[in-house]
């Protein structure tokens, strides 16, 4: 949880309801940072084959397993739109795809009875699996076919990266927690 919640407005002070509307950013952080990374996917890398692994699905993957209610379906969909429309792909390509992982990560979550690293590492590379797999029939159909081999070096990167990523989510989401305001009433 990034914030405890506050008391009622009525029951807040003046400075309690502004130190409460300061402290609102920190809901739209997950967001941003998905933002941010596909932002990043843009950067060149010197390297002779596509590897740039999926910053941008794996941000949003990560904030759905760790604050599901920061990164809710409508908010990947938001993500998935910038990434089309930065990365110049049609428009709903990633969005749709975006959107379809996070609710298939969040019906993984409910089947499961307990959690680990090593399953959600396997989840999370399924369904990168699935998401390239799937980005070639759409941009098909769109007509712009893509061929498969670096969508595969893709897949493959970003599973090595997965562990590096979620540590950077789980750091900043306990950063927000520790400098959260708290609450004392009742």
């Amino acid at each position: 949880m990034i914030a405890s919640p506050p008391p009622p407005a009525r029951l807040m002070t003046s400075d309690e309801r502004r130190r409460w509307l300061i402290s609102l950013w920190r809901y739209s952080v997950p967001g941003l940072i998905s933002v941010a990374m596909v932002v990043l996917m843009l950067a060149p890398l010197p390297l002779p084959l596509p590897a740039m692994p999926n910053l941008a699905l794996m941000a949003v993957l990560a904030w759905a397993m760790l604050q599901p209610g920061l990164m809710p379906l409508w908010l990947a969909f938001g993500v998935g739109l910038v990434a089309d429309l930065l990365f110049g792909q049609p428009m709903g390509v990633n969005a749709t795809l975006f959107a379809v992982a996070t609710a298939s990560l969040r019906l993984f979550d409910a089947m499961l009875l307990e959690r680990s690293h090593v399953l959600d590492w396997l989840a999370v590379a399924l369904l990168l699996l699935a998401c390239s797999l799937a980005t070639g029939p759409l941009m098909a159909l769109a007509g712009q076919p893509v061929p498969v081999l670096p969508l595969l070096w893709q897949v493959l990167t970003s599973m090595i990266i997965w562990p590096l990523l979620l540590r950077l989510c789980v750091a900043v989401q306990r950063w927000l927690s520790r400098t959260a305001p708290r609450w004392s009433y009742g």
